[in-house]
This record gives structure tokens, C-alpha cells and sequence, in this order.
């Protein structure tokens, strides 16, 4: 079997022996997608990103609305539980429940949806959470508190991402 060259259907200026797949359209290698069915041009490979990363403006609006809201219930029983405590090494487990919190808070207001967008705005609420937490407790243990938003954040990070 004799191999032909010709040119690419995007590259006109390149020659190429290669074929898709699918649609036998001459491509080159630079517009060539590999696939487990073999190389494609990219009409036939269909990129596109996976629906669980895909974020739409009223899903975005949901889970900032989440946040926020949640942010500030979680801040005030923050606040709260800790008062009797007067804040310290009890802020650890306040930012293991908090992590916890917000992942589900997010998991639940976004349909499942992950990727850097829902992280971003589970931090968002941490951070508000944070803050508000402040009107009940001293700015003694500020320290144990940023353990407690890194420590929430991270679980957030990798629950989320």
C-alpha cells in the first residue's frame, strides 16, 4: 500500500501522510488529538471539558450565596463555642468541623460540581467565617485561628478540587 501525501485540511502549507480516524481528513501532527481509538482531527476528538468542572452563572450565583451565608453561621458558632473556651487549641477542631462543613455546604449548593471555582468560594466562606468569628473572642489566639482557617482550607482544597 502506497502512502499519499498531501496537505493538512487546517495547515494547508504542510504536508502530512496522516489521516483522521473517523473522518479520513488529512491532519498534521500538530492538529492531530491522540485518541484510544487512534488520531483524530479535532472536530472528531470532541474536546470539551468534563460537566463536573463546568460552573454555570446560576450555579455560581447558588454557591456564592452559599457561602456567604454559610460563612457567616459557621463564624457565629465559631464564635460561639469557643467563648467558654476563650479560643486557643480548641480552634484546631473548630477548623477540622469547618473544613468538613463547607465541603458539604458546597457539594450540596453546587449539584456535586468541583474545580478551582467552588474552592475559591468555599475559601471565600472560611474567610468570612474567620471574621466573623472575631466579634465573640479576643485577637489573643490568632495564631491557632489561622491553623484553624489553613487547616479548613486544605480539607476544602482537596475535597473540592
Amino acid at each position: 500500500m502506497m502512502t499519499t501525501i498531501v496537505a493538512c485540511a487546517r495547515h494547508p502549507d504542510v504536508e502530512t501522510a496522516l489521516r483522521c480516524s473517523r473522518c479520513d481528513t488529512p491532519i498534521c501532527p500538530k492538529c492531530m488529538v491522540q485518541t484510544p481509538v487512534g488520531a483524530r482531527c479535532r472536530d472528531c476528538a470532541r474536546i470539551s471539558k468534563s460537566p463536573i468542572y463546568t460552573v454555570s452563572a446560576g450555579t455560581f450565583a447558588i454557591a456564592a450565596g452559599a457561602a456567604l451565608i454559610g460563612g457567616v453561621i459557621m463564624g457565629l458558632i465559631w464564635g460561639f463555642v469557643l467563648l467558654p473556651f476563650s479560643g486557643g487549641f480548641w480552634s484546631i477542631f473548630i477548623g477540622i468541623g469547618l473544613g468538613y462543613g463547607f465541603v458539604r455546604v458546597m457539594e450540596f449548593s453546587t449539584g456535586r460540581k468541583r474545580g478551582p471555582v467552588v474552592v475559591g468560594l468555599a475559601w471565600c466562606g472560611i474567610l468570612i467565617a474567620w471574621a466573623l468569628q472575631f466579634l465573640f473572642l479576643p485577637t489573643q489566639f490568632v495564631m491557632y485561628d489561622l491553623l484553624a482557617v489553613g487547616i479548613a482550607g486544605y480539607l476544602a482544597y482537596s475535597e473540592l478540587r
